[in-house]
């Protein structure tokens, strides 16, 4: 039978986790925390086991030895198997080297917007601008703060990924709410009904 195909991002860290070193589960979310990944794959306890036992019975990973600390529980710390190593280094591949189409919300909403009136719809964009600027200041700050606790760029690439990614839309966002301003983001053709003529609440 053919070996199903890891899609779950979160199995993704895992595996990237336990290539660098053998870890137990416990270490592996606390690494993705200091790290920031926890900021771009969904982490919660929970479904990490849950990925790490799927992980498990596929043969992608395996156990290589246990450990107590103290009055803690014993902790099994896993390796990759040759097989998981390989499909790791694979699907890591593919993800940086083929764009695919994600089909954000935000991209969706655009192409609606025609029904807001103008003057929410610079409301509703200046709006999204303030906390986009907020999570760029704090996606940076982040950033300076991990790095300065030594962890190094290529593991907050993602980070770094992001914070251009939020101020490039920023950037965006400020021109697009200028040119409602100005008038010149639309421009009628004899018998088009105006922007402003539409009704909101079509």
């Amino acid at each position: 039978m053919t070996k199903r195909k890891v899609t779950n991002m979160l199995a993704l860290a895992v595996l990237s986790m336990v290539n660098e070193r053998p870890m137990h589960p416990y270490e592996i979310s606390a690494l993705m925390k200091q790290r920031g990944i926890s900021d771009v794959i969904k982490l919660n306890h929970g479904s990490l086991y849950s990925v790490v036992d799927a992980l498990l019975n596929q043969a992608r990973i395996e156990p290589v030895e246990t450990q107590r600390e103290g009055k803690h529980p014993e902790r099994t710390i896993y390796a990759p198997t040759e097989t998981g190593r390989e499909e790791f280094h694979a699907w890591l591949r593919s993800i940086i080297d083929t764009p695919v189409n994600e089909y954000p919300q935000f991209t969706a909403g655009l192409s609606f917007i025609a029904h807001i009136a103008p003057q929410e719809t610079i409301q509703l964009l200046v709006k999204r601008a303030k906390l986009l600027g907020e999570d760029a200041a704090q996606r940076r700050a982040l950033i300076e703060d991990v790095m300065g606790k030594g962890v190094e760029r290529i593991f907050l690439i993602e980070q770094e990924y992001k914070l251009v990614m939020a101020e490039a839309e920023l950037n965006w966002l400020n021109q697009i709410i200028a040119d409602i301003k100005n008038g010149s983001f639309t421009i009628m053709k004899e018998g088009e009904q105006a922007w402003s003529d539409h009704d909101p609440e079509l």
